[in-house]
């Protein structure tokens, strides 16, 4: 499910959640506290809604393209 966030705000929230997670999942110390928090699910999501996001945008530009074709 797409957030209610800007397309730059989820942006911003997916590359601090790039930089820090994958960082903190290599720590002894941090790994068990993250993947008890769910962190490292959150990060697929993070990515899957991403992705979701730039297939809309695509889809939107192709619809526009094409009305300029009728």
């Amino acid at each position: 499910m797409i957030s209610k966030l800007s397309d730059r705000a989820f942006k911003e929230r997916l590359d601090r959640a790039e930089l820090c997670i994958p960082a903190l999942l290599e720590s002894e110390y941090y790994r068990p506290i993250m993947l008890a928090k769910g962190r490292d699910v959150e990060l697929q999501e993070l990515r899957a809604e991403w992705r979701e996001r730039q297939e809309r945008a695509r889809a939107r530009r192709l619809r526009y393209e094409a009305s300029f074709a009728d």
